[in-house]
């Protein structure tokens, strides 16, 4: 039983192998004290002088060996009890990150069936039920990273294959950020919803009110004595008020709309002006490079080679500066044209010395 290899293959079956395991604790436990009353009393028979009914070195050795095998014993129950331990851990992690894949499939097939109501009291009460499910999710986070920590220390013994419980660490992550997510969506829909549902019914509100303030102020009674008609007025002053608010209501929206399109104007001309420095800096990139190029360029002396380089400079003296760039990359970019200049006159350097050459070799070739 000691010795053998059989750690379980679940929880249960590892709970059970662990229990019959501390039976088997005890009765060594038992036999323990048996087995040293025993020795005890053959070490006896080796004192005795006189008579000696075997030899007291055979006594001595057989007690000894006794005694090596009963602490043989107790370390191989170490280390099953040890070895049985670490797989109920194993299947522990394993366990509960099964149940924590459980719980988020069941918050996902919740989550996918919600509606965001259909009125502000039923939003008020799907919010007040996210709330709700938003703190079992943080209680369920915080339990989650506990085993999470603990399939960690599991790796870090080195005692099981990596792999299985890399795996599960790693869906069970995917799973839960995704059910974030969702969860976070879904928040955010409520938001919404609710915002709606406010913003309709404290519409339907003042639409209520300008129908009753209407009723008031189109009234054909003017009171019948001193009190009514000074009631009445108060409500129509209060009405005065209300319409001057809504006045000052209108312009201040005005101006924000106003603004809001200045600042979308600003945005867009922000836009363009960077995009514009990114073709400047392309520019002066390019130009670099061609720069280099020029000053590397050595000159030939054969015709063959002369006609080569030649041909390879046709391009370059057609270059130009962009209208674009010239334009609008002045003020950022002031160093781009004069380098573009050297660029340029780099080029028709190039040109006027491989002609020079060129007209060389082929009068000296005509000769």
């Amino acid at each position: 039983l000691l010795l053998s290899k059989d750690v379980g293959k679940h929880l249960l079956e590892v709970e059970d192998l662990l229990q019959k395991h501390g039976l088997l604790e005890a009765d060594i436990s038992a036999q323990t004290e048996r087995v040293q009353a025993l020795n005890a009393a053959a070490l006896k028979f080796s004192e005795l002088e006189g008579y000696q009914p075997c030899d007291p070195q055979i006594i001595c050795n057989r007690v000894n060996h006794v005694q090596t095998c009963l602490e043989e014993l107790g370390e191989l129950a170490g280390k099953r009890r040890k070895e049985l331990e670490d797989s109920r851990q194993l299947w522990a992690f394993f366990q509960e990150m099964e149940e924590a894949e459980a719980w988020i499939r069941e918050k996902e097939k919740i989550l996918a069936t919600k509606t965001c109501g259909r009125d502000l009291s039923s939003v008020l009460t799907l919010t007040t039920n996210h709330k709700s499910m938003l703190g079992e999710l943080g209680n369920r986070r915080a339990l989650l990273h506990q085993t999470m920590k603990r399939g960690e220390q599991l790796l870090a013994k080195k005692r099981w294959s990596p792999g299985g419980i890399q795996e599960k660490i790693r869906e069970v992550r995917l799973r839960w950020k995704k059910l974030e997510e969702v969860t976070g969506l879904h928040q955010h829909r409520l938001q919404e919803a609710l915002n709606f549902f406010q913003f309709s019914s404290e519409t339907d509100d003042l639409v209520a009110w300008l129908q009753d303030t209407y009723r008031i102020v189109s009234s054909d009674d003017f009171g019948h004595d001193d009190y009514s008609t000074q009631a009445l007025l108060r409500k129509h002053r209060g009405g005065v008020e209300v319409q001057i608010r809504v006045v000052e209501v209108e312009q201040l929206y005005g101006e924000v709309v106003e603004v809001a399109v200045l600042r979308q104007q600003w945005l867009q001309d922000a836009l363009a002006v960077y995009r514009m420095f990114g073709e400047v800096h392309a520019c002066e990139v390019w130009v670099d490079e061609k720069e280099q190029w020029l000053e590397r360029m050595e000159v030939p002396e054969e015709l063959d080679e002369v006609e080569v380089v030649q041909h390879s400079t046709k391009p370059v003296p057609s270059l130009s500066v962009p209208p674009r760039v010239a334009s609008e990359a002045a003020a950022p970019a002031e160093g781009s044209i004069p380098r573009w200049n050297r660029v340029v006159e780099l080029v028709e350097e190039k040109k006027n010395h491989l002609s020079s050459i060129l007209k060389i070799q082929n009068y000296l070739l005509e000769c």
